[in-house]
């Protein structure tokens, strides 16, 4: 097994977690690989994302063999590790979900609202949430003028019942990047909470792990 941590997302979102993870663990080798050729993975169906998932992972081990493979999205973690984790139980899988505990435990759940996919939303209940279809594929079309996506933002965050919201779950690596701007639509004092500092910490975890038992 070559000695390099996967990091997989469908766009720019999961380098999120990859620059995460690099700053926990700097000399450890990392492979990115982003499918844009399946972007993006929010509107589509459970029987296509395990599809996708499964090809993408045998891609990933036939040419680069890794010690760890990171979902470094929320939906393709919400959708397709467990059977990933079946189908190939003798790799170590580390997934994405939304940072809900640590939001809960600070706020109660009226002042707070879950930012993802239709696919991620679907698996979470008893909390707000909001989904804007294709907005993954929008940021990466717009990585370099973000503003152009404030609009769409608007529409959905400035509804009445969204007043009361002093906290968001980024249930979603691209929606990283829109920090700023919801920052200017909702105020500077609105929290944000997204997972990346706790994949990266699991993945130094399973790293001391492997090397303890080597």
């Amino acid at each position: 097994m070559r000695n390099v941590i996967a990091v997989v997302d469908s766009g720019l979102g999961g380098k999120n977690i990859l620059n995460a993870c690099k700053s926990l663990l700097p000399n450890e080798e990392f492979v990115y690989y982003a499918d844009v050729k399946n972007a993006p993975y929010g509107n589509k169906s459970k029987k296509e994302l395990l599809k996708i998932a499964e090809n993408l992972v045998q891609y990933i081990i036939d040419i680069f063999d890794p010690k760890i493979i990171v979902l470094g999205c929320n939906t393709l973690t919400a959708v397709t590790i467990k059977y990933l984790r079946e189908k190939f139980y003798n790799r170590i899988f580390v997934g994405t979900e939304p940072a809900i505990k640590p939001a809960l435990k600070k706020y109660n759940k009226n002042e707070v609202v879950l930012f993802a996919t239709k696919n991620t939303c679907k698996y979470y209940k008893n909390i707000k949430k909001i989904y804007i279809k294709n907005l993954p594929k929008l940021i990466d079309e717009n990585i370099n003028n973000l503003s152009s996506i404030n609009p769409i933002l608007i529409q959905h965050f400035l509804k009445n019942k969204y007043k009361k919201i002093k906290a968001i779950i980024l249930g979603c690596t691209h929606f990283i990047y829109l920090k700023d701007n919801l920052k200017t639509i909702l105020g500077k004092d609105i929290e944000f909470f997204d997972n990346s500092d706790g994949v990266a910490r699991q993945v130094k975890r399973l790293c001391e792990n492997i090397k303890f038992h080597y």
